[in-house]
């Protein structure tokens, strides 16, 4: 167990305990088999995210909460504290970007990759490093097209957009064959709504990420347009990725812009 999965699981327990609940209660209340919560709490299971987010919504807290040092961070300060260059992510070298420290913070990614790897390589080298060489080309493709739909959604094609799409994808380093790069062409004319998630979207940290990528490319030119927010929405519904984790992503990127609905 690395020193992130101690840090989770200890404010896990904090939470609940806070909250003036047994693990039986806990078990009961979200109906899960006796003894499921001690296992969890003691590192012999996995926290799936839908029901780490079940179980703090429980215990009155949030996502962050299970990330913070002794639970004293404000959001942005937590942020902040895990915020790393975009290099980290493998958009842009050497720049930093509102987003980075809060993808780089997302439990179901760093989960994937390990918290002791962080900052190791670029994100995208990291997650691309635990896929096979045909998931690699699956995924990259898949995520060229995905932007592609994205900067076109509201009718309009920035500079910036096609720039921070190609610095993205060129760090993935999968060659491309000229069939490829006519459907990532058609993806500009038209919306993409992947057919092979299970090829290149394999696990849910790979859905996290696109959810990430996404968002952040539909600020890379200012404002984003609310044609681009429903095609993000209608991805993350296609892709199945559950309400929690959507809610999750949107707060981030709500406190890392300064937004407020």
């Amino acid at each position: 167990m690395d020193a992130l999965e101690e840090r989770v699981l200890a404010n896990l327990v904090r939470l609940r305990k806070a909250a003036g609940l047994s693990q039986r209660q806990v078990e009961e209340r979200l109906d899960l088999r006796t003894g499921t919560l001690y296992d969890i709490e003691k590192g012999r299971l996995k926290l799936p995210f839908v029901l780490a987010a079940a179980l703090v919504e429980g215990y009155h807290g949030g996502l962050n909460d299970l990330l913070s040092e002794a639970g004293k961070l404000a959001p942005e300060a937590k942020i902040e504290s895990v915020a790393s260059p975009l290099i980290s992510l493998g958009i842009i070298s050497g720049a930093s970007h509102p987003l980075s420290g809060a993808i780089a913070a997302d439990p179901v990614i760093i989960a994937e990759i390990g918290l002791g790897q962080l900052g190791t390589k670029p994100l995208m080298e990291l997650l691309l490093g635990r896929l096979t060489e045909v998931q690699q080309h699956h995924f990259v493709l898949d995520l060229y097209r995905y932007i592609n739909s994205l900067i076109s959604a509201d009718g309009i094609i920035h500079e910036a957009e096609l720039r921070l799409r190609d610095t993205l994808i060129a760090q993935a380093q999968v060659v491309l064959t000229p069939a490829d790069k006519q459907s990532i062409a058609r993806a500009l004319k038209k919306p993409f709504l992947g057919k092979s998630m299970a090829k290149s979207l394999p696990r849910d940290a790979y859905r996290h990420f696109l959810i990430w990528t996404l968002h952040l490319m539909s600020r890379s030119d200012g404002k984003v347009h609310f044609l681009a927010r429903n095609y993000i929405a209608q991805v993350a519904e296609h892709i199945e990725l559950p309400v929690s984790a959507v809610r999750f992503i949107e707060e981030q990127v709500a406190i890392a812009y300064h937004e407020h609905n």
